[in-house]
């Protein structure tokens, strides 16, 4: 019993800290194992709650700039989204000329860019936090992006990894970023279409 009090103390100062990194170990269990489920090691509760609709979005406004060759990241942290000005996402209707493989989200290029000092996979979800909006990534639509440096061939300096966002809905919305070194959040506004979703 005498080693409970420091995880509890641990624990809640990772829910009072918000978008901030948190060094916590990842949560296991109830994904799969490493081996079929890759993300199953770094993925975290979330670390941001839900709001009632029409309350201000507290977008992320803090950036790094890495490079002359690298946008702002947003978050300023080891990982985040290239661009975001001002916290807004402007995203785009599906193309109805079919130039995409998955018609049946909205989207917007979103490029990703991670910090040399992470060598180990990068997790990235995401949510809306005004609604019950989903997001994805790529096409087709998957629900978690993985940033992996063994897939990077080039050495030194910030990694960039091109991507798609997915929505169905405009709104306040968060991406989760979970690696080995920690968790940070990036908050933004999504503006664009409604989208319904197609049932087969």
């Amino acid at each position: 019993m005498r080693h409970r009090f420091p995880i509890l103390v641990v624990a809640l100062v990772l829910v009072t800290a918000g978008c901030s990194a948190s060094p916590a170990p990842a949560a296991e269990g109830g994904h799969g194992n490493a081996g079929s489920d890759p993300g199953a090691r770094l993925r975290r509760p979330w670390a941001v709650e839900r709001h009632q609709p029409g309350t201000r979005c507290p977008v992320t406004t803090e950036t790094t700039r890495p490079g002359e060759d690298t946008g702002s990241v947003r978050g300023g942290w080891l990982a985040g989204p290239i661009g975001l000005e001002g916290g807004r996402l402007d995203y785009s209707a599906p193309d109805p000329a079919g130039a995409w493989a998955d018609p049946t989200w909205a989207a917007q290029k979103v490029a990703w860019a991670v910090n040399p000092v992470l060598t180990t996979p990068v997790l990235v979800r995401g949510r809306q936090l005004d609604g019950p909006g989903e997001l994805r990534f790529g096409d087709p639509a998957v629900e978690e992006l993985l940033l992996d440096p063994a897939e990077d061939a080039v050495p030194g300096g910030w990694r960039e990894y091109p991507s798609l966002t997915r929505l169905r809905a405009p709104g306040c919305y968060a991406y989760q970023i979970d690696a080995a070194a920690g968790s940070f959040t990036v908050v933004f506004r999504a503006v664009g279409p409604v989208v319904a979703p197609t049932h087969s």
